[in-house]
């Protein structure tokens, strides 16, 4: 009977578990949230499987499906190497994002259940690990990011084993749970590893100094005994070194900081409320947690204040901020992996109450202090966008958990086994719940709606994608739809064979990216400036050769061949090859030169190199008029004002350019012309997207004179507004002169090869974004990478017919295998030791 009991509270927090989740996401719609889930962490991890399967490579090198082609990674972030992500290879007949959603209510699951059982391995209170287990559960970031950025939490039940690994270290000295859990964390989730392996040596100086209270011990003892207790971490990262090497120096340099913070500033303690209380990007507690540190900085016991002390200097002070986001800027994400450790402290002071060891002045002031600084920083929450009513929502929380503690302490004086945690602790867990709920992050537009999952995913998507794929030569297959759409298509991938021009990810190719934004100058219809959206901007699409695009609508410039269900797939015969050689080209210099609209159109006529060359009869300037714009009605819609704006002539590319000037900076700006979104973000928004010069490339129908210009809701001006039609010249055979033809069986992972029947000494162009460790060999000989087009891979070529062979190496990848081969060595030797040790003991027992 006992043993049924001790099972009664796992299953009772798995029920809950899956009742929250349906009340706070799944009554939404699907257990993910639009854009970061829908268009990364459900399909990127689909992308990795796709290529295992066509490959048969675990270590793969290069993806050249997304953005162009790039090192894959500058994907890893999202699962490349994740445990649990892996063994859905094992699973093809189960769509990834229905299996996403499943391995990340489990992991949910298995936290809580993991983080309970941590509790009473510690001797707690079954009630209080049950509340303090519940209160977990519904912090912020738990089911927030379980259904959005899952890689912000699904590191969350290899934390809470190596919790229980720490335990086992001290109390047994075996250090192979331990060992194994960081390992799992880093793999998870590399990124929140740093923090959380932060969090485990706060745990691990806490159980040193518990176990040895009162004994003395010296400094070279310390010192000792804590290289001991970190050689299990460092084994782990090694062990981790084919993952995290090559995933290191590709994310180097290769993303943007965008933190503008002194030095001095650094050491400055900063406590924001939203820091601890709701916010999913926190720890996302209530403010208990803010009392209950500044409680503990009243702890006698040695090994109660370290803890607490180093949780308070680590999330008050912003350099372990920096640190811990890599350099890059201040965020409190990167706390999310104190939630355990904090949830314990949330113990050990209830348990110092149930104890009376604290005064009645001791324990009411960290309340008073806690409802004063949330109505000092009720500014906070204001300049952040999150909602001018919200801080009175905290405020009046705070002054809630002070009325409780004030009650709990009268009625402990009349009723001795008065329960701490009903006073004290169920408060807060009900809080979150409601409030999380009802006025925090959890919004019904936050989450994809059912139809919206079966649009993007539908079976006749991946059908069109295959049909387009049966084009013989070398293309790139996009899909177009609404805005939604497009977002969740971002890195969307239904065949190994199929090539976009999109991506979205923290890290990318330094290059494309600039071409895209600056050089070249296309529209950013999202305000997040890593979202390198589909372009529906016609002289990029035949640049980058882009040759069929499936899409329910009609695509302007495309001719529809076919239809799958309501799934049109429109072909542009114009488009460019992926890659050719020529000799039509003009130099980098002559590029710069160019003016808008030929700084674009100048690619579908020549190819632009760096090195000085002979260059060719330019009469571009004159393919494209200055004209006229003027209004021809207006009508309000939904909050924005539209406007049909009538052109003078009837041609068939409106080239259009102004410059935003925002008057409320910290409020996103949005024009559509014909239904092409360009935004400008907020200036105070996360990323920032810069975008003050909009930029539209409109194809208009034959005696089209009219365009719908759909203003967004805000002040700003337009100035500087430029525009020019034109027709884009037919595909250019002295262009393209020579297309490879690319053996589709030896193209694979790292490696593209094909053959070529160069007619003139020139150059070999690709639109494969350059880096520098692309090696391109013709009939086997290695021949000298140069930039093209600014920001392509491309090399010299002499006439007749070449084998090419281009093979890419991500930087690292032989290095890292080495070190998680000595990390691997090591553990297995720390492992032997260990039981040799196990085993004296024994026999000096006997």
């Amino acid at each position: 009977m006992d043993k049924v009991k001790r099972y009664i509270p796992y299953l009772l927090l798995t029920g809950l578990t899956l009742f929250f989740c349906r009340m706070f996401v799944g009554r939404y719609g699907i257990f993910g949230a639009k854009v970061d889930w829908l268009s990364q962490h459900s399909v990127l991890p689909d992308y990795f499987r796709q290529q295992f399967y066509a490959t048969g490579k675990l270590f793969p090198e290069f993806a050249a499906n997304l953005g162009g082609g790039q090192n894959i990674y500058h994907f890893a972030y999202y699962g490349l190497y994740s445990p649990l992500i892996l063994p859905s290879y094992l699973l093809p007949f189960v769509k990834m994002s229905d299996y996403i959603m499943a391995v990340s209510i489990t992991g949910l699951t298995a936290s809580v259940l993991l983080f309970y059982y941590w509790l009473k391995s510690r001797k707690m209170d079954t009630g209080t690990a049950f509340i303090l287990s519940l209160m977990f559960l519904l912090a912020g970031p738990m089911i927030g990011q379980y259904s959005g950025q899952i890689m912000f939490v699904d590191y969350m039940p290899f934390l809470c084993l190596a919790l229980i690994g720490v335990d086992r270290y001290f109390e047994q000295e075996k250090s192979g749970l331990f060992t194994v859990s960081v390992f799992l964390m880093i793999m998870t989730s590399f990124y929140f590893s740093i923090g959380g392996m932060l969090s485990l040596v706060l745990y691990g100086l806490h159980r040193y100094f518990e176990q040895r209270e009162g004994n003395r011990g010296t400094v070279r003892s310390f010192l000792r005994d804590g290289l001991c207790f970190v050689r299990s971490m460092i084994l782990a990262v090694l062990m981790s070194g084919f993952f995290l090497v090559p995933t290191a120096l590709a994310l180097t340099g290769e993303r943007s900081k965008e933190q503008n913070t002194s030095f001095v500033s650094f050491f400055i303690p900063q406590i924001t409320v939203e820091r601890f209380a709701y916010s999913i990007y926190g720890i996302g507690l209530t403010t208990l947690v803010i009392t209950v540190l500044l409680t503990g900085l009243l702890y006698r016991k040695v090994y109660e204040k370290v803890l607490t002390y180093g949780c308070v200097i680590v999330l008050a002070i912003p350099v372990f901020a920096y640190l811990l986001n890599g350099g890059l800027y201040i965020r409190d994400k990167v706390f999310i992996p104190f939630l355990p450790l904090l949830c314990y402290l949330i113990g050990i002071y209830l348990e110092k109450c149930r104890k009376r060891e604290l005064s009645f002045i001791a324990g009411i002031v960290p309340y008073i202090i806690t409802t004063i600084f949330v109505y000092i920083a009720r500014n906070q929450f204001v300049s952040k966008g999150i909602g001018k009513s919200i801080w009175k929502v905290l405020l009046a929380e705070s002054i809630l958990f002070l009325i409780c503690y004030v009650l709990y302490c009268a009625m402990k004086r009349h009723y001795k086994e008065m329960k701490e945690i009903l006073m004290l602790a169920l408060p807060s867990v009900i809080c979150l719940a409601v409030t999380m709920n009802t006025f925090y992050q959890m919004k019904p537009d936050r989450y994809v709606s059912r139809k919206l999952y079966r649009d993007v995913t539908g079976e006749q998507n991946r059908q069109a994608v295959k049909e387009a794929l049966k084009d013989d030569g070398y293309y790139r297959t996009e899909q177009m739809g609404s805005d939604d759409e497009n977002a969740a298509d971002l890195n969307r991938i239904w065949d190994v064979d199929q090539n976009i021009t999109s991506i979205y990810s923290s890290a990318y190719n330094p290059d494309y990216q600039t071409f895209r934004q600056k050089t070249f100058g296309l529209e950013e219809p999202f305000r997040n400036g890593m979202m390198q959206s589909v372009s529906k901007n016609p002289v990029f699409q035949r640049m980058m050769g882009v040759r069929y695009i499936v899409s329910d609508s009609d695509v302007p410039g495309y001719t529809l061949v076919k239809k799958c269900g309501t799934t049109g797939i429109y072909q542009n015969k114009d488009a460019a090859p992926v890659m050719y050689a020529t000799d039509r080209v003009m130099t980098e210099e002559e590029y710069k030169k160019l003016a808008f609209p030929y700084n674009q159109t100048a690619f579908l006529e020549y190819a632009v190199v760096g090195e000085h060359t002979e260059s060719s009869d330019q009469n571009i300037m004159t393919a494209y008029e200055p004209v006229s714009l003027k209004m021809a009605n207006n009508r309000t819609t939904g909050g924005a004002e539209q406007k049909t704006i009538q052109q003078e002539g009837q041609k068939q590319i409106l080239f259009l350019r102004f410059r935003v000037d925002n008057a409320h900076p910290n409020k996103d700006v949005a024009v559509w012309i014909n239904g092409i979104r360009n935004k400008l973000s907020a200036k105070d928004h996360v990323y920032y997207n810069e975008n003050k010069i909009f930029t539209y490339a409109v194809p208009l129908k034959d005696g089209e004179d009219n365009i719908s210009v759909t203003f967004g809701k805000g002040k700003y001006r337009l100035r500087h507004v430029q525009a020019y039609l034109g027709s884009l010249p037919e595909r250019s055979e002295l262009l393209y002169q020579s297309e490879i033809q690319v053996d589709k069986k030896q193209t694979e992972d790292n490696v593209i090869q094909g053959t070529i029947h160069v007619k003139k000494d020139g150059w070999f162009i690709t639109s494969i974004p350059y880096d520098k460790h692309f090696k391109i060999y013709i009939d086997g000989k290695e021949t000298e990478i140069q930039k093209v087009n600014t920001a392509f891979l491309g090399c010299k070529i002499e006439s007749g017919n070449h084998e090419v062979k281009i093979i890419y190496h991500a930087p690292g990848t032989t290095t890292g295998k080495v070190l998680s081969l000595i990390g691997i060595a090591g553990f297995v030797l720390v492992l032997v030791q260990e039981k040799r040790k196990q085993k004296i003991i024994q026999g000096s027992i006997c």
